[in-house]
């Protein structure tokens, strides 16, 4: 790939680190945290381990939340996309990626799922014959790029949380193909160059555009598919094709926010007041309109389709208000320097990859206090795994190779004794 991708041709601005972005991606992953811990508690994650009890309320956090935490992941990413490819050029930038994400993904898909699913076989069925941990290995990679589309369910192989690094890097290097192809064929990077500054009526006109596009391309999928169905292509790709149009529009958002420098100034975004009640709005009528199709989740394709589009409409207008509601926050109240705020940030990445193991653990221990109010166990589950894995990504942070060379050694001594 062309190591000059953007940089000879386009201006760019001085990439400074911003620090209200600190503040948005502790958001989303303690948003994604949160969500997580309700998962024992909520009526709509077939795909849990432990069920402990029910909580409308768990129900709520968990619909709600899903709208806006991972789109905000993937505008962060676009935003940080392109004045990393111009320092870097398109191979390195590339590398790079593979690096921090690529290879944290190998190892989840080929050792740490494996382990977890298998433990967790052993752990609910402990009277039943089982094979040895490598022919159950040999076994889950034959599934390697089998097509599936359905509800997730505990008889199911998935990335858990780890889907989100593979879409990423494609996401990444979708983008880097394009801008070479682009720039091979007419010489002009100018569809991503830095320009003048967009208007506040220019950015509200394109997330318009990017709600109405993105509600139809949503509006489809719900026709097609349940409303929590699962795109996968077993150990290459997951995702839920209701989603995948808010994510691709956060990302390109994200590309679009850096090149016409929505922050440079004060034209963006204005008016918090009047964002808020917007997005109160939305947000009640997220759940009056979605509560069908939240009950119907494994059947709602078969709901009225003016219902259907409506919830469509809603649903994106929603993710796209609360990301301009959380960046105009963050930029208007935290945009100043908090140690614990750019710790947080600093090791969100590693936060995210191990606290979902910390979160199942602590949910099955506290089924030793039954009857126990739900969300409440579940703020204990939150709470407690937020130290336990911000410790641990700092571990992971100083010593990522001991990290990944443990996790060998331990996938070779249970093939070798677990026969």
């Amino acid at each position: 790939m062309n190591k000059s991708v953007g940089t000879t041709r386009i201006e760019r601005p001085a990439d400074q680190h911003i620090l209200f972005f600190d503040t948005v991606r502790n958001l989303a992953m303690l948003s994604v945290v949160f969500y997580h811990a309700v998962a024992a508690y909520s009526t709509v994650t077939p795909h849990w381990s432990v069920h402990d009890g029910s909580s409308t309320i768990a129900d709520m956090v968990r619909e709600g939340f899903d709208v806006y935490m991972m789109p905000a992941f993937f505008f962060l990413a676009g935003y940080f996309t392109l004045s990393s490819l111009y320092r870097q050029g398109g191979w390195k930038f590339l590398t790079g990626k593979f690096k921090r994400i690529g290879v944290p993904w190998l190892l989840a898909i080929f050792i740490i799922i494996p382990l977890s699913i298998y433990f967790t076989q052993v752990k609910y069925n402990p009277n039943l014959a089982r094979p040895s941990f490598w022919h159950y290995w040999m076994t889950y990679l034959s599934d390697f790029g089998t097509l599936r589309i359905g509800i997730l369910g505990m008889d199911r192989t998935n990335q858990m949380h780890f889907w989100f690094l593979s879409l990423l890097l494609a996401f990444f290097l979708v983008f880097v193909l394009f801008h070479v192809i682009k720039e091979k064929v007419d010489g002009s990077s100018s569809a991503f160059g830095i320009r003048e500054p967009a208007s506040h009526g220019y950015i509200l006109w394109v997330l318009l555009v990017t709600a109405a596009l993105t509600s139809l391309a949503s509006f489809v999928v719900i026709l097609l598919t349940p409303y929590l169905s699962w795109l996968m292509v077993d150990l290459l790709l997951q995702f839920q094709p209701i989603n995948l149009a808010l994510y691709i529009a956060s990302f390109y958002l994200g590309v679009f926010a850096y090149s016409r420098r929505w922050f440079a100034g004060n034209e963006f975004p204005q008016r918090l007041s009047l964002w808020i009640p917007v997005g109160m709005l939305l947000t009640l009528g997220f759940f009056l309109v979605g509560r069908d199709v939240f009950i119907h989740h494994q059947d709602s394709h078969q709901l009225s389709p003016g219902l259907l589009l409506a919830f469509s409409f809603i649903r994106s207008s929603l993710c796209l208000a609360l990301l301009v509601i959380i960046i105009a926050y963050a930029r208007k109240f935290w945009g100043r320097p908090s140690p614990l705020n750019q710790k947080l940030s600093k090791n969100s990445y590693y936060i995210y990859l191990v606290h979902i193991f910390f979160v199942v653990f602590l949910q099955d221990v506290l089924m030793i206090w039954p009857g126990g109010p739900p969300m409440a166990k579940a703020a204990i589950v939150f709470l407690l795994v937020l130290p336990i894995s911000y410790g641990i990504s700092r571990v992971i942070d100083r010593f990522p190779r001991v990290f990944v060379a443990g996790f060998i050694v331990l996938f070779i001594l249970l093939a070798i004794v677990v026969r």
